[in-house]
């Protein structure tokens, strides 16, 4: 009888040590979850003797997901802090994140020049100083570069997600798509919110002057021809085809709004790809463009409907770019209606 009491005891006392245990080891080891988007799957892992509460003010530098870009597969941190970029800083900035670094040339966009303060130049656009990337200590590099060298090198200073150039064609997609890589799918609606209550707004500005017929040329001035333009190649084309709906040729929509996006196009059939209005970007050196015999015999230029864009300001084609360009665009048009009925 006592020896049985003994052995229940016994039991009792071992299974108290078990429940024990169980309890303390649920706190410990990792955790996984998966995610499900657009983008693919993404999954989040961290460690817990790594990683602890935020809200205590502590370090989850340690928690990392899965990103499926265009190249492969990427781990990245769950929520990168050093972020260094080529050029996808306005879509970085939509979302209420500052990178660390950028190409100069990104940098001097005018659409975003108030909000790049504190943000390092890592060099131009041919040649990104990977001293100066590997001295920013970044935890994560965004880069639309098809050299695979450089891509290399970069993989070897941080984790490297390559969204190369014209991967996205309209704005609603690249924000979305950046939304998901920085996990703020919310902060990316938010910013499409705002800027469909712009663009309507500059549309509806537009559509008091312009009759649906009219149609709208992207054109660029050198030497010795034109370039033409279609609608995801800077220039305005998004802002002018995207967000403001403005009609093009039939030539531009066969010719300039596919893979193809530019042309040259020789001085004597410039009228063929000559809208009834013409965006004309120009440079410091050509300004308030003359042109020839067959240049003034435009109905564009006869009617006062040419408006001259600096390539510095107009290269440029973010969203936030692009949103801007679409509010002046609007407004340039209203203002030369009012000017042409006078």
């Amino acid at each position: 009888m006592f020896a049985a009491k003994k052995r229940f005891s016994g039991l009792l006392l071992m299974l108290a040590i078990i429940m024990i245990l169980a309890a303390c080891s649920s706190g410990t080891g990792s955790t996984a979850t998966e995610q499900t988007s657009a983008a693919g799957t993404e999954t989040t892992t961290a460690s817990s003797e790594t990683s602890t509460d935020t809200a205590s003010g502590s370090d989850n530098s340690n928690v990392t997901r899965i990103y499926k870009s265009l190249s492969g597969d990427v781990e990245i941190p769950a929520e990168p802090k050093r972020i260094v970029t080529d050029m996808y800083v306005s879509d970085l900035l939509a979302l209420g994140v500052k990178p660390i670094g950028a190409v100069q040339y990104y940098l001097e966009n005018p659409f975003y020049a108030d909000q790049v303060a504190g943000i390092e130049s890592i060099g131009d656009r041919a040649a990104v100083s990977m001293e100066k990337v590997i001295a920013l200590n970044p935890d994560l590099i965004i880069t639309y570069s098809d050299q695979a060298s450089e891509i290399e090198s970069y993989q070897k200073i941080a984790p490297t997600v390559v969204i190369p150039y014209g991967t996205f064609t309209n704005v609603h997609d690249e924000i979305r798509g950046f939304g998901e890589l920085m996990n703020k799918s919310e902060e990316a609606e938010a910013w499409l919110k705002t800027y469909d209550e712009r663009i309507e707004a500059a549309r509806a500005k537009v559509k008091t002057v312009i009759k649906p017929e009219e149609t709208f040329s992207i054109l660029e001035v050198s030497d010795k021809s034109y370039y033409g333009y279609g609608d995801n190649f800077g220039r305005g084309g998004q802002a002018v085809y995207s967000a403001l709906q403005l009609a093009p040729l039939e030539i531009t929509k066969k010719e300039l709004m596919g893979d193809t996006q530019w042309k040259e196009i020789s001085r004597e059939v410039v009228g063929d790809y000559a809208g009834d209005h013409i965006f004309l970007t120009v440079g410091e050196n050509n300004k308030n463009y003359q042109g020839d015999a067959i240049w003034k015999s435009l109905p564009a230029v006869k009617n006062n409907q040419v408006y001259e864009l600096l390539e510095d300001r107009y290269w440029y084609f973010d969203p936030i770019a692009i949103q801007g360009q679409a509010e002046e665009f609007a407004d340039m048009i209203v203002e030369r209606a009012e000017q042409n009925r006078k």
